[in-house]
């Protein structure tokens, strides 16, 4: 009896929160896929709030939608500043976690940006960054590929609605 207790317990919990999962939420997962995402925070951390030097980070917490306009995660970036300055560009390394529901990727780049202190620029008009998957957690735990992130040129909708494709492998 006891047995068949924690079976009805279990199973009549497992099926509407199954059924609520697939219709209020979409879930990302290995192979091709397109979403968007918009700037939540964006912040120069640096000995220098007005110019970026070796060692200096900016921080950015993004929110991640389907084509539908679903919630499917966040994605958090630090990006390290090498070298360069800010007439010239700065050459940077950028480390980042796609948080899912069922499981984290990792990605890594390193690229030039125009100047890491200004946070409402990161690059030229409708620049492309490709980044190398470098592994996961859950469902991606031995993944593979690449996240290519398109960014806009400087003003306030830069940080807004930006397109992200992820190609994965598991």
């Amino acid at each position: 009896m006891r047995d068949l207790r924690r079976w009805i317990c279990v199973f009549g919990l497992a099926l509407p929160i199954g059924a609520a999962a697939q219709t209020d939420e979409s879930f990302v997962g290995c192979g091709q896929t397109e979403l968007r995402f918009s700037n939540t925070l964006i912040e120069f951390v640096g000995a220098n709030p007005a110019s970026a030097g070796v060692g200096d980070r900016r921080i950015s917490h993004w929110y991640l939608e389907d084509l539908g306009g679903l919630y499917v995660g966040a994605f958090d970036v630090i990006t390290t500043v090498l070298g360069g300055d800010q007439d010239m560009g700065h050459y940077v390394r950028v480390d980042g976690s796609l948080a899912f529901p069922n499981g984290d990727i990792f990605v890594a780049t390193t690229t030039s940006i125009a100047d890491a202190a200004d946070t409402y620029r990161s690059g030229e008009a409708q620049q492309v960054y490709d980044w190398a998957v470098t592994g996961g957690t859950g469902d991606f735990a031995n993944a593979s590929g690449m996240v290519s992130v398109t960014v806009p040129e400087k003003h306030q909708a830069h940080l807004d609605n930006r397109p992200i494709k992820l190609d994965v492998r598991c």
